[in-house]
């Protein structure tokens, strides 16, 4: 698999950005937690579509990882920041457990249910596998997709317009990917409780207290197991505002080339 092609905006400290599952560059640039163009003075951000979005890609989270530092070594980083939503802070924190000298920070937005949790996740997942093929996109997988209410009310209300143009990116994969991205869903999960306790890097936790696709619980736990670990909670929009003020003195704190 080739290296994936990169989008690398602003200049200094790597701060790299894994997507959440049938997200991407493109839909993360309609919405995301964090807000990437505010940061490009601080960090380069460098993002990119997992294994260039291939219908034949391996997107299991420790293969992720593998790419990830595929992506490093390519480009002669040495370590890093690291940030991820949802299936992208499985990876983040995959990458944290196997490779902890490529890694300077984290940043994990939103976490995936993990765990025992996981398990109901991954039998909904299975059963999506069976509906999709090659040709179309299945009806099942459409409804799925659009039932998720991304983003949330209080970001759609001050961006109207916003949840149908992610809508319009999660619609628009080959009909085979869907299959792979669901199949790597199916057979990854979180590190151990033990892996992840043994993280030791100043890591930032962002979730919302009531995001049934992603439990706060999750998010909750990391941030008991992660020694150096704050969790950071948003309910509103002002809450969101806020939260990219933290994530800017975060990146300012821990990596960035200090340009104000």
């Amino acid at each position: 698999m080739k290296t994936p092609q990169l989008n690398i905006q602003g200049e200094g400290q790597p701060f790299i950005w894994l997507h959440g599952m049938l997200n991407s560059v493109e839909s993360d640039s309609v919405y995301s937690l964090i807000d990437f163009e505010s940061l490009q003075n601080l960090v380069s951000v460098v993002r990119y579509n997992y294994c260039n979005k291939s219908v034949y890609g391996d997107y299991s989270w420790p293969a992720l990882t593998n790419e990830l530092i595929s992506v490093l070594d390519a480009q002669k980083y040495g370590k890093v920041l690291i940030g991820g939503l949802s299936m992208g802070a499985g990876t983040a924190i995959h990458a944290a457990v196997q490779f902890p000298e490529r890694v300077k920070a984290l940043i994990l937005v939103t976490p995936p249910p993990a765990w025992e949790m996981r398990e109901k996740v991954k039998i909904v997942y299975r059963k999506v596998i069976t509906k999709t093929n090659s040709k179309t996109v299945p009806e099942l997988l459409k409804r799925i997709i659009q039932l998720n209410q991304d983003p949330p009310e209080y970001f759609e209300q001050n961006h109207p317009g916003t949840r149908q143009q992610l809508l319009e990116h999660r619609l628009s994969f080959e009909p085979q990917y869907y299959t792979q991205i669901y199949l790597g869903g199916a057979t990854s999960d979180f590190p151990s409780r033990e892996q992840i306790s043994e993280i030791n890097v100043p890591t930032l936790i962002i979730a919302h207290p009531d995001d049934s696709n992603h439990p706060f619980e999750t998010a909750q736990e990391l941030n008991k197991l992660i020694k150096k670990s704050e969790l950071v909670i948003i309910s509103d929009y002002e809450d969101y505002k806020k939260s990219q003020i933290k994530i800017r003195h975060f990146l300012t704190e821990h990596g960035s080339n200090n340009k104000s």
